[in-house]
């Protein structure tokens, strides 16, 4: 039998110890490079966001989402959802019309962002719109719909196939209107009737 000096031993094991884990720790950059983000994943995501348009300095609105997903792949566009509030501000910078939905896309290269399902927008006079989809053109000013449509002015209910609006729902045309409408001996509607 052969002997060994102790102090061998002892520097043998730590040796040994520190080779194996040297090999056992190794990362493989080909696996790493392989590890791949789906082309159909958000390339950002972002929870309980708001954002902030600015026009000449001024913010012109605000937009609320709970879950936002910025995709880059063509068609660009961020998905909105958990639920999304769109405030316009007036040209003071003062909170006015207010539009809401579950969900919503905004289509960058087209200048243009949806929403759906149970669509309210309220106006600065108090007047609501419901709808299951609405567009809003931001290179035009203008929100529009061809869904059915319920605006509620002043304790009348009007329903109508279609509308047309000024992107704070200031003025607004709705198309094939059904409903009773009663108006005032002042309001402008009931002037512009008379005078045909």
């Amino acid at each position: 039998m052969i002997r060994r000096p102790a102090h061998l031993l002892r520097i043998g094991v730590p040796v040994l110890l520190g080779a194996g884990t040297l090999v056992s720790c190794k990362n493989d950059l080909d696996q790493v490079a392989a590890v791949e983000v789906k082309a159909e994943e958000p390339d950002r995501i972002t929870l309980g966001a708001e954002y902030q348009f600015t026009d000449s300095g001024r913010v012109s609105n605000v937009l609320k989402a709970g879950r936002i997903a910025e995709y880059r792949t063509e068609p660009p566009r961020t998905e909105l959802s958990e639920g999304v509030e769109l405030v316009f501000h007036d040209a003071l910078g003062r909170p006015g019309s207010r539009l809401t939905a579950r969900r919503g896309v905004i289509l960058p290269e087209e200048q243009r962002m949806q929403v759906f399902e149970e669509v309210v927008f309220t106006n600065v006079k108090g007047e609501r719109l419901e709808t299951e989809a609405l567009t809003w053109s931001q290179d035009s000013d203008r929100v529009y719909t061809n869904k059915p449509v319920k605006v509620t002015r002043q304790g009348d209910i009007i329903f109508g196939e279609g509308l047309d609006a000024a992107q704070d729902f200031s003025r607004y045309t709705i198309r094939r209107i059904t409903g009773t409408l009663r108006l005032p001996e002042d309001d402008t509607l009931a002037t512009d009737a008379q005078a045909e």
